[in-house]
């Protein structure tokens, strides 16, 4: 009998063993990290429909946060600023955003938000007024502002459409 438990362990422990690294893989093949380069995450000029926008600046680092990129776009009358910070996992990208919220609020610039976006916050894109907004998606920390007239309600279509880019990417 112990010669039979003895075999039966030396067949499976190779098959579980081999199911349990198939499993690591098929995990890590459907993570919901974002691994791609920030730069091609950003927003670009072909986001936008019917409209004449451009990059008036970018630039993109590694940082001991993770890689990060950052867009300026302008367009007939509005600006938009986009910066992206890829953490190693989601936990690491909210806690990122529970500090940032937790400065805004203790400024009195902004409610608590939501637990994936703080409140819409008073910002500026060089010397104009702009509405702002952090969020994550999967693993990156986003920040955008966008000045010109109904800057708050284009700071939301523009939030979708940056969402909808990183859930892509």
């Amino acid at each position: 009998m112990n010669l039979s438990r003895t075999s039966a362990a030396r067949i499976w422990a190779p098959s579980l063993l081999a199911l349990a690294v198939l499993f690591g893989l098929l995990g890590s093949a459907c993570s919901s990290e974002i691994t791609a380069d920030p730069r091609t995450l950003l927003l670009s000029p072909d986001d936008f429909e019917n409209s004449a926008v451009s990059v008036a600046s970018s630039s993109e680092q590694e940082s001991l946060d993770g890689p990060s990129a950052l867009v300026e776009l302008a367009g007939p009358d509005f600006r938009v600023l986009q910066s992206l910070v890829l953490f190693e996992d989601r936990e690491q990208s909210l806690s990122a955003l529970d500090a940032i919220r937790a400065d805004l609020v203790s400024r009195g610039e902004t409610g608590p938000g939501e637990r994936e976006a703080s409140g819409v916050f008073k910002d500026r894109i060089g010397n104009e007024d702009a509405a702002g907004l952090f969020f994550i998606e999967r693993n990156g920390l986003v920040r955008l502002a966008v000045s010109g007239p109904d800057r708050e309600r284009r700071l939301s279509e523009i939030a979708d459409l940056a969402r909808s880019k990183l859930s892509d990417g």
